[in-house]
């Protein structure tokens, strides 16, 4: 196997020369791959899906291993390079759920954003490591994924379990043949570009000032939160939904806040049933999102609570503050240095 690594970038060199009779165009993109890649050879002739969003599939086979390559749009017409993308994480865990739901004893080992031509940062892929059976018989498999020339590029490489100590070579090698392809494609990086954050969605509809007072407190201590902890937020950008624990934060940050003088009418009933010792049942029953399922948490004194707002929250109705958008991918770790 330690000859199929030379022979793979033997035969990427030569592809990228221009040898167009052992290369193939990954239609309907602009990027060529070689027919061979090491002992893996073109199988077949590409498979067109029926639904076009669905692109072009390319196959490579070869004793003991085994490489698909997927060429689509999913019907975005837009799509940025890169795998440090929304879109191209969303393509991602799909593919993960894929593996996944497909094989026996599928486990994930390691996922990473994987540098095509190191030492250089970019381009990149999203990558994920799985083992599982196929067919009763142990298998390694790789998926990557990137976006360039306005298509989304997956692929699956699969080894089988007895050529463990060649998986280091044969990835690298993989990943830097498709680095080459990607490079000339990509399109100049604007350095003034700023950088993916987060975004504070202020509910003001139907809310008096004091009410978008609060509501700017509870998005600000959210979004702290969301730097802070990244794990907190969705895998691949989009609304933050606090779990119980998270959200029973917030409000206790509101009170702080309060008691250092932001007084609003909000805070003051929050205030109010936390010194009756009934915060934690005012967030469970009055802010509950379905995320956090139908079972409270022990030690919640539901019906004592029911009592105390029936005399003291009459009328109360939990505003809506707003939301916080991450406007990026949840970090992915960069691939580890090579040994």
């Amino acid at each position: 196997m330690k000859t199929m690594v030379s022979m793979v970038l033997a035969l990427a060199v030569a592809a990228g020369a221009g040898a167009a009779e052992e290369s193939v165009q990954l239609l309907p993109s602009p990027l060529i791959l070689p027919k061979r890649i090491g002992p893996m050879a073109l199988v077949g002739e590409p498979h067109k899906y029926d639904d076009p969003r669905l692109g072009v599939s390319y196959q490579y086979g070869g004793k003991g291993l085994s490489l698909t390559v997927y060429v689509y749009d999913a019907g975005e017409t837009e799509l940025p390079d890169g795998a440090d993308t929304i879109l191209s994480c969303r393509e991602f865990e799909v593919a993960k759920q894929g593996v996944q739901q497909s094989y026996q004893k599928a486990e994930l080992k390691s996922e990473y954003l994987a540098k095509l031509n190191p030492p250089d940062l970019f381009p990149q892929a999203r990558e994920a490591l799985f083992e599982y059976e196929r067919d009763a018989q142990p298998t390694i498999s790789f998926i990557w994924v990137t976006t360039v020339a306005k298509h989304f590029v997956k692929l699956r490489m699969s080894l089988a379990s007895h050529l463990r100590d060649e998986v280091p070579d044969a990835r690298r090698a993989v990943l830097s043949m498709l680095g080459e392809a990607i490079k000339p494609h990509l399109l100049p990086v604007d350095p003034k570009a700023e950088p993916p954050g987060t975004a504070m969605n202020v509910n003001v509809t139907g809310g008096s000032q004091d009410d978008v007072s609060s509501g700017l407190m509870y998005l600000v201590l959210l979004t702290a939160v969301a730097d802070k902890t990244p794990e907190l937020t969705p895998v691949c950008g989009g609304e933050i939904i606090p779990g119980y624990e998270t959200e029973l934060d917030l409000y206790r940050g509101i009170i702080t806040i309060n008691e250092e003088g932001a007084t609003t009418k909000s805070s003051k009933l929050l205030a109010k049933a936390d010194k009756a010792g009934f915060l934690d049942e005012l967030v469970w029953v009055e802010v509950h999102r379905e995320s956090w399922g139908t079972v409270p948490p022990e030690g919640l004194k539901l019906p004592e609570y029911a009592a105390w707002r029936k005399k003291n929250l009459k009328r109360f109705k939990a505003p809506n503050f707003g939301n916080v958008t991450v406007q990026h991918p949840r970090p992915l770790p960069p691939e580890p240095p090579a040994p």
